[in-house]
Parts: structure tokens; C-alpha cells; sequence
């Protein structure tokens, strides 16, 4: 039986505990306003995550890569292979011995607890847990003991209201010109000195604490100081002029395949009330069409960055099947989100479509 419900209601920690206790596996999604992450579970034990809004395969290739571990071509090209097989980002590193399984484990381990200490911080929001069985024949597996962890993560949400509202994982500082003169350096500690040694402009608060290798609100405090005293600026997502986007030629995708879909559905109309078939009949379709046209938005998208080496900040993906605006947000430098509300037009709901 499924387990779901309210974050406001029921809170994470709780079903972190109910999950341990009893020992389940299977797979909690949880949706909340900016981002769906999905956490699995053997035994009891986290065993990994996935989130809409930070892939983790691309974020632990950039870490390797900026600690020198490996090059941006071999990231490139295990990232292709992984796309061709199937197969995890770590495993393929291991597999070419470019990187040894225990800095992989490490890696991924650290990125999994920042993921869900993150999530602790989360007022609202719903949440859903299905058994299921998860296969773990990876090379590089990984197992968190879900109790260390939560006391770990309330601990953390304890001391971080005192940064709370200034910092987030996904920011991203850059150096001003004060950091760039002696006199305004000279009286920092050495942690001060370096975490403004990883401020580049391009690199997210989240990366700069897997970096540096301490505790995020560690690095957190540090960075509140080197902002307070004007050595350093967080980046503005808006630019004051926006280059026009260019619009890729999309050849429209054929609807030959619902033809027999609609053959068999029209034979069992007799079956269900009228109203009821034909909505469920245009809802089917409609997810399709949005499906397709959510990857032409995509491809638009992805085109733009490479034409301007950032995402655009303002993009209007027009609207879908139901009259509702399809939602594009930017959510940092080489991040985006781009979804519809679904049938019953509601963003954050079971029947988003992304």
C-alpha cells in the first residue's frame, strides 16, 4: 500500500522514520514548489536520489572535473556513453579506471545527504512512497543509514536558521573588485581565504561545499562574511538585454500512432458512460501532444544555450492543450525546469507533465 500525503501535515523526517523503522524499500517522491525529487530506499536504507532540478550525474562529473580528477573531455565522453548504455556516470568512470569507486562512492554520498538535508528545509509540499524493488548491480553502490542521517539533517536545519533566507545551495557569487586588492583581504582567517578562493561566477554554493570538502554551513557563515564586507556579489539572473532566441526548424511529429488507439477505444465506448470516455479520450491525447511539444521546447532551449552559453532568462513556451501557460523557470546558471500543470491544471500536482 502507498504511503502519501502532506509535507504540512506529515514531515519528512517522520517519513523517513516510518520508512526506516519498518524496514522498506521502494521509492519516495516528493514534489515541491520548485523541484520533484525522488529518494530510494533498500531495507531501510537510502541508497540514492534523483531530482528534476539538479541531475546528479551532471553536478558529480563538474566536481570531478574542477578537482582535477578528471578532464572535460573524458566527462564528455563518458556522458555519451552513458547515454548509449544505460549505464550510471560513476560506473562508467570506474569501469575506465578513471577515477577510483571509492572518490565516486564518497562523491555521490555527499551529494545524496546535501540533497536531503535540503529537503528538511521544505515548508510545503506532497509526497508519495510505492513499494517497489531497486535494483542495486551498479559497480559503485551506495547505502546511507537513514537514522544517522536524519539526526544528521535536523541537525544542520537547526543551525542554518542562521543563515536562512540569504544562502541557498544553487547560488552563485562572483568575485567584485575589492577582492581583487590586498587591503581588503589581509585580515581574513584562513577559511575566509579559502572559500573565496572557489568563487568564480560560475560555480553554485552546493559544488563550493563539495569542493572545499566542509560542512556546508561552514561554508555558508564564510560566504555571508565575504559578502557583507563587498568581496564578493551574487549573480543577477537578469541581463538587460535579451538577444532574440533562435527557433530551430522542428518537423512536426506524426500522430499516425494514435490512429490505432483510437480504433480500439472507439470499440469499447459502449462500456463507460459517454462523457467520461471522451474526456479520458482527449486527456490521452493531449498528454501525448504536450509530451511532444515539451521536447520541441526542449530542443529550442538547449539550442538558445548553445548560441549563447547561458539559458535564457525569459522564454515563453506558449500554452498547452488544456489553455494553460506552460511553465518555464530558470533556476541557475546551467539550470531550468519546463512543465505543464496536466489536466486538471494545477502546478505541483500527480498529473504534471514534464
Amino acid at each position: 500500500m502507498a504511503l502519501e500525503g502532506s509535507i504540512k501535515e506529515f514531515g519528512l523526517a517522520d517519513i523517513l522514520q516510518l520508512i526506516y523503522y519498518q524496514k522498506k524499500t521502494g521509492i519516495l517522491r516528493i514534489e515541491g514548489p520548485f523541484d520533484v525529487v525522488s529518494v530510494y530506499f533498500k531495507d531501510g536504507n537510502i541508497v540514492g536520489t534523483k531530482s528534476g532540478k539538479r541531475p546528479e550525474e551532471l553536478r558529480v562529473g563538474r566536481i570531478l572535473v574542477k578537482k582535477g580528477l578528471i578532464s572535460e573531455e573524458d566527462l564528455e565522453a563518458a556522458l555519451r556513453e552513458q547515454k548509449e548504455r544505460g549505464l550510471r556516470l560513476g560506473d562508467i568512470l570506474v569501469e575506465k579506471n578513471l577515477v577510483d569507486e571509492d572518490i565516486i562512492k564518497e562523491t555521490l554520498t555527499r551529494q545524496i545527504t546535501d540533497q536531503l538535508v535540503h529537503l528538511f528545509s521544505w515548508k510545503e509540499g506532497n509526497y508519495v512512497f510505492r513499494p517497489k524493488e531497486i535494483k542495486t548491480d551498479s559497480i559503485v553502490e551506495i547505502s546511507i543509514d537513514t537514522q544517522h542521517l536524519l539526526m544528521e539533517g535536523l541537525r544542520i536545519v537547526d543551525e542554518w536558521s542562521v543563515v536562512e533566507g540569504e544562502i541557498t545551495i544553487d547560488t552563485i557569487f562572483k568575485k567584485t573588485e575589492k577582492a581583487q586588492q590586498d587591503e581588503h583581504t589581509r585580515d581574513l582567517d584562513d577559511k575566509e581565504l579559502y572559500i573565496l578562493s572557489f568563487i568564480d561566477g560560475e560555480t553554485d554554493v552546493g559544488t563550493i561545499t563539495e569542493l572545499a570538502a566542509l560542512d556546508d554551513l561552514e561554508v555558508s557563515k564564510a560566504l555571508i562574511k565575504l559578502k557583507d564586507r563587498g568581496l564578493i556579489e551574487e549573480i543577477e539572473e537578469a541581463r538587460a538585454v535579451e538577444p532574440e532566441i533562435p527557433r530551430p526548424v522542428v518537423k512536426p511529429i506524426s500522430r499516425a500512432l494514435l490512429i490505432p488507439f483510437l480504433i480500439i477505444m472507439l470499440t469499447v465506448v459502449m462500456f463507460f458512460p459517454l462523457k467520461t470516455f471522451l474526456i479520458d479520450l482527449i486527456n490521452s491525447e493531449n498528454i501525448l501532444l504536450t509530451g511532444n511539444r515539451l521536447d520541441s521546447l526542449r530542443l529550442e532551449i538547449e539550442w538558445y544555450r548553445i548560441n549563447n552559453n547561458y539559458y535564457p532568462v525569459k522564454f515563453d513556451p506558449g500554452e498547452d492543450p488544456w489553455q494553460e501557460n506552460i511553465i518555464y523557470k530558470k533556476t541557475g546558471t546551467n539550470r531550468y525546469i519546463l512543465f505543464s500543470k496536466g489536466p486538471d491544471r494545477k502546478a505541483n500536482t500527480p498529473d504534471d507533465i514534464y
